[in-house]
């Protein structure tokens, strides 16, 4: 039986579409440019890969700023329509949750969690800030950061990873999961709503639509 959940963050609990375009729009608007009236085209993945390839918005390398997203803008993120529901049923049936995010942002994180009057249920909560520069630069990947975070929380939770589900719509939380021998969980939000082609590969235990249809009767058994 799961005791515990991990969940990631942004595109998992997490919509962070509106902070995407808060933050585009104001790098536009610093530069002096018309704000991006394709909007579904800024929320694109070829949008997100041309970041990665060294876009610019006027003299601003936007790769050089992401970080201010979840640091600035948390206000704009809202959780995915019956996240809050999910979390809450959970931790009332005595599951321990924690958040494992490899971008930054921890003290935003638990604001918002105050926010959404969830805080109670979180027993951790931690991002790559967590890490210190020092970490950091010893573990560059994402998947290393993930995996660095999650064993930490294993070990504040003193339990078997056996025990442990993590949750994400990421391919590094169902390789971190799988690595540490925990049960996967992947939700088509987020990055599997472009990279869902890749889940038959991961094979993680579990596919769900959303946070929303996570049902410890039938996944966390």
């Amino acid at each position: 039986m799961i005791r515990a959940v991990i969940f990631d963050r942004d595109g998992t609990l997490l919509d962070f579409s509106g902070m995407f375009l808060a933050f585009v729009d104001d790098l536009h608007v610093r530069q002096g440019l018309s704000v991006p009236s394709d909007r579904d085209h800024v929320l694109s993945l070829d949008y997100w890969h041309s970041i990665e390839k060294g876009r610019t918005i006027g003299d601003i390398l936007v790769m050089d700023h992401l970080d201010r997203i979840p640091r600035s803008y948390m206000e704009q993120a809202q959780f995915f329509p019956g996240t809050t529901d999910v979390i809450r049923t959970l931790s009332n049936g005595g599951r321990r949750l924690a958040i494992a995010s490899a971008w930054v942002a921890t003290d935003q994180t638990k604001c918002l969690l105050v926010r959404e009057q969830v805080a109670d249920c979180f027993v951790s909560v931690l991002t790559r800030d967590d890490l210190g520069a020092e970490a950091v630069a010893c573990t560059p990947s994402s998947l290393e950061v993930k995996l660095a975070l999650v064993q930490r929380i294993l070990k504040e939770l003193e339990m078997d990873p056996r025990e442990v589900a993590i949750v994400g719509d990421a391919p590094i939380d169902i390789q971190a999961g799988k690595a540490l021998a925990m049960r996967t969980i992947a939700v088509r939000t987020g990055n599997f709503r472009f990279l869902g082609n890749h889940l038959e590969a991961l094979a993680p235990d579990h596919v769900v639509a959303s946070v929303a249809e996570l049902r410890a009767s039938e996944h966390l058994t």
